[in-house]
């Protein structure tokens, strides 16, 4: 929010910053420097009005990245430093010869508040007003009323500039509320068009699945064991696109409702957590492949593939043939590792009846575990021994 405002006040064109500075310069420097005979020191006189232009040339100007308090703080010192001393040195009972002061409290105090520094900016106008109602009081040809009319005008200026500075503060919070609200609009109706999709292609993919068993239950006068078969064989597909969503494309739905019909038990579980229209999985593409390999080799047995999260996914194989099937699919294994943008895939045989397939990315994977010398593991590049 404040680097915002900074942006409207102090990165201004150069010929604006130029042209305020020597309007300032001009005019409130020659009011001031037109009554340096009068006053009774002139050291303390020129010193303020150093400071006023210093001040006015420090707020609008850019100020260095994380600074932006420390030099709003020093604004307000120069402000408050030039009053004291213009009211130390202004002749008895002739307030007229600092006429340029006023100027030098509201122009640089407002530019704070617009800058992002109300409270600074009420700190010094009070401080300020302070000093000069101080002044009046205690100077015996001024009194209270002509410090009354020579604070009220800076002083209010100044309030003038907060207000504006809190009123564009609020409207910058609805603004940017309003776009979020619009971003997360833009979200819902995303995730819903993407939900909608989903949908429609499960819709389509169900009816494709289901036609040809719905057909046959149309066209049988019984329930016969075939039509069973394709009964279980369905159920089991349309199971695999519910609980394994990430984990069944064309090829992985061919492959396991011909392995189901020789026998082989298939499980799929995509625990990911990753909704429709979200990004899939990195590790997915790889996995489906994988899936494919290992079981077109199969004849029996069963197989359980889960994805516990996008990373990583994990094949077991339960079959008394498992070191045949090992392999017969270490070859296709092996050229799958690293590909799918780094996706690493290791084939573990240590027992007789069990094969384990792990792919993870790269970035994931951890340190290998330590095995026993007598069970040891085979990754898919690795031989298998005699």
């Amino acid at each position: 929010m404040t680097r915002s405002r900074d942006q409207l006040i102090g990165r201004l064109s150069p010929g604006v910053v130029v042209l305020g500075i020597v309007g300032f310069v001009i005019v409130l420097g020659a009011l001031g420097f037109s009554s340096l005979e009068v006053v009774t020191s002139p050291g303390p006189y020129v010193a303020a009005l150093l400071l006023g232009l210093a001040s006015v040339v420090a707020v609008l100007l850019p100020w260095p990245p994380g600074r932006e308090r420390l030099a709003a703080l020093a604004v307000t010192v120069a402000v408050i430093g030039l009053g004291l001393l213009v009211v130390s040195v202004l002749p008895d009972g002739r307030p007229g010869h600092a006429l340029w002061f006023p100027g030098f409290v509201w122009v640089p105090l407002s530019g704070l508040a617009l800058r992002g520094h109300p409270v600074l900016a009420l700190v010094g106008a009070s401080m300020s007003a302070a000093t000069t109602m101080a002044w009046a009081i205690l100077e015996p040809d001024v009194g209270l009323e002509d410090g009354l009319y020579r604070v009220v005008s800076p002083t209010a200026a100044v309030v003038v500039a907060v207000g504006i500075a809190l009123l564009v503060q609020q409207y910058a919070v609805e603004v940017e509320k309003a776009r979020d609200e619009q971003l997360q609009a833009a979200r819902l109706s995303a995730g819903a068009r993407a939900a909608e999709a989903e949908r429609r292609s499960r819709l389509a993919q169900i009816e494709q699945l289901a036609a040809p068993v719905l057909i046959l239950l149309r066209d049988s006068e019984g329930v016969d064991e075939r039509l069973r078969t394709e009964c279980r064989l369905l159920e089991a597909a349309l199971r695999d696109g519910i609980r394994g969503r990430h984990l069944v494309d064309a090829a992985v739905r061919e492959t396991l409702w011909a392995a189901r019909t020789r026998g082989v038990g298939v499980t799929l579980l995509d625990d990911s957590g990753t909704d429709a229209g979200d990004t899939p999985p990195a590790v997915a593409d790889v996995v489906r492949r994988c899936l494919v390999e290992v079981v077109e080799k199969l004849e029996n047995g069963v197989v359980t593939a889960r994805l516990p999260g996008p990373d990583e996914a994990t094949l077991v194989v339960i079959t008394p043939d498992a070191g045949d099937v090992a392999l017969a699919c270490r070859p296709a294994l092996a050229a799958l590792d690293g590909t799918g943008g780094g996706v690493q895939v290791r084939l573990t045989n240590e027992a007789d009846d069990e094969l384990v397939v792990t792919v993870r990315r790269a970035h994931t994977d951890p340190e290998p575990p330590r095995t026993p010398a007598a069970r040891r593991p085979l990754d898919a590049t690795a031989a298998r021994p005699a």
